[in-house]
């Protein structure tokens, strides 16, 4: 008996090609190039527009100040705590974002230790927030 492909087909990500593939690909092999570009010209962006923020977060200062937190914070996230959970932390997290607020980023009164799934969910909050700005 023929076995039977069971994961879905669809459209190449080229615009205007029509080509079939494997669901889990983005682009058929005569664009799969198309992946590296793309993601090539995002990030060369993207660090040209935060040049800053990415020069902050790999500084000594930053990594300093982010080990005395979690210290201070017994590596527990701050807010399942609040809630009574004891979840080990992952990320440091500035309560007034640092784009609101350079002058903040080292206040240790600023900052606290959160898991990843708080932070994330921060992170969609404040998303939110901003795009309900302006």
């Amino acid at each position: 008996m023929k076995e039977v492909n069971t994961i879905p087909l669809k459209k190449c990500n080229k615009v205007n090609c029509n080509k079939l593939i494997d669901f889990k690909e983005s682009y058929c092999d005569e664009h799969r190039h198309l992946k590296n570009e793309y993601k090539k010209n995002y990030d060369s962006l993207r660090y040209e527009r935060d040049k800053m923020f990415v020069r902050f977060y790999n500084s000594k200062q930053w990594k300093d100040t982010r080990r005395t937190v979690m210290f201070r914070d017994d590596n527990l996230c701050q807010n399942c705590l609040r809630n009574g959970l004891y979840t080990k932390a992952n990320v440091v997290d500035h309560v007034i974002e640092v784009k609101d607020d350079y002058d903040k980023r080292l206040d240790t009164d600023n900052l606290e230790a959160l898991c990843h799934e708080c932070h994330n969910n921060k992170t969609i909050r404040e998303k939110k927030r901003r795009a309900g700005e302006g």
